[in-house]
């Protein structure tokens, strides 16, 4: 794969998580530092230690989560790993608690772009042309008139990644020739390449087992 098809091409700023995920870890650092500066080591080793496993879990459920493109994949990274989708496959884009796109028939789940509930609520009732319901989400296939242009600042910003990743797919479907909600479009969603977060999962099963052994031994 090309270098220029693997560069990204736009990142989506985080919306869900970030204030409470940077205040927990400030937390467990204050912590921590003070079981060193008042604790006995039998004391400050293994909390030290558990407040190092607390702050890796935190920034794993809520600071590690994100989501970019590339010129041909939607890239979502969540807590235990991550997902590229090609852009191509995807036929539905939905963000209300999470962002949830649809590709090959599968779903995939991000929560590191969220909706309020009081606007999630708002959208579900809102009324298009006056006499139909503005169906949840956005279906690629009904973007096909949106511009990568849009400006975030023109609408909400959950609106705003809907159109921007429902845009991105309709045009990676011009590049390569394939029609809306078709055969080859589904085929293409066999092709989503699936990451665990080896280096994350191995740091945390290590401080947990060194958190146990404190706890035993000093």
């Amino acid at each position: 794969m090309s270098e220029q098809s693997t560069a990204e091409v736009q990142r989506f700023r985080p919306t869900n998580g970030r204030i409470v995920g940077g205040l927990g870890i400030l937390m467990c650092g204050v912590v921590a530092v003070l079981l060193v500066a008042t604790e006995s080591p039998h004391v400050a080793v293994p909390g030290v230690i558990g407040c190092l496993l607390v702050a890796g879990i935190v920034w794993m459920a809520m600071l590690r989560p994100g989501v970019s493109a590339t010129k041909t994949d939607l890239r979502l990274r969540t807590m235990s790993g991550s997902v590229s989708i090609p852009l191509a496959s995807i036929d539905t884009v939905v963000v209300r608690r999470y962002l949830l796109v649809r590709s090959g028939g599968e779903k995939y789940i991000c929560p590191a772009i969220s909706r309020p509930l009081r606007k999630t609520v708002r959208k579900d009732l809102k009324w298009s042309g006056g006499n139909q319901m503005l169906s949840p989400g956005v279906s690629a296939e009904r973007m096909g008139g949106v511009q990568t242009e849009v400006e975030e600042h023109d609408l909400n910003y959950a609106d705003f990644v809907e159109q921007q990743i429902a845009a991105l797919a309709r045009n990676d479907r011009a590049r390569r020739g394939i029609a809306e909600r078709s055969e080859e479009e589904y085929e293409l969603g066999s092709q989503v390449v699936r990451r665990r977060a080896w280096p994350e999962i191995i740091a945390m099963a290590v401080l947990a087992v060194a958190f146990v052994v404190a706890l035993l031994v000093v």
